[in-house]
């Protein structure tokens, strides 16, 4: 499970972003646990969306909450993503973390903040919103790291039963990451083709 500073660092990042009225969902590392797969995570990802809003503004509004920008410049741009990387530090901690906010500027992603699933996680005393499973599976795809990777592996394993192929398929196809998809199926599944692919 997530440490306890980065639950206490969640919890403040994402009450703020409530407050502002900022649809989010928790994506990366801390969402893996709502998806029945654990593993060691330092920082905190959201999928928001700011239709309408300056992204200056919403960095000002973060700021006066105490979560900073991460450098001189915390828009960044990865491939065709843009992300805002910020730090926090719980108060008692002594320990910054870092927050990045991925910002849904495609039809894909805003669909993925209407299909998130509220949860509540182990230690954690407000609900939060998590990706589903198969849109954290996609965006997982789409970084392309080994962890990612992975990650995907194992996503698969544990919610074999329950995963909807026929939401996940056309996106894959979609977002062109077919190749990645099918080298985590083997991974999690050797020898067993993916079904209906």
């Amino acid at each position: 499970m997530p440490s306890d500073a980065l639950l206490k660092a969640l919890r403040h990042v994402w009450l703020t972003l409530h407050r502002l009225n900022v649809p989010a969902a928790v994506m990366g590392g801390i969402a893996l646990a709502a998806w029945k797969y654990v593993r060691a995570t330092r920082d905190i990802d959201l999928l928001v969306s700011i239709a309408g809003r300056d992204t200056e503004d919403l960095i000002r509004e973060l700021r006066a909450a105490g979560i900073h920008s991460k450098g001189s410049a915390p828009v960044t741009s990865l491939g065709q993503l843009t992300a805002v990387q910020l730090a926090y530090e719980p108060p008692e901690t002594f320990m910054e973390l870092q927050v990045d906010l991925l910002l849904a500027k495609s039809d894909y992603h805003e669909q993925a903040l209407r299909r998130q699933v509220s949860t509540r996680l182990p230690d954690l005393d407000v609900e939060i919103g998590v990706l589903a499973c198969e849109d954290l599976i996609l965006h997982k795809l789409l970084a392309g790291r080994i962890i990612d990777r992975a990650d995907v592996a194992s996503l698969l394993r544990a919610n074999r039963e329950t995963l909807d192929l026929d939401y996940l398929r056309p996106w894959v196809k979609d977002l062109e990451v077919t190749d990645g998809l099918n080298e985590a199926w083997d991974e999690a599944f050797p020898g067993e083709p993916l079904p209906g692919g």
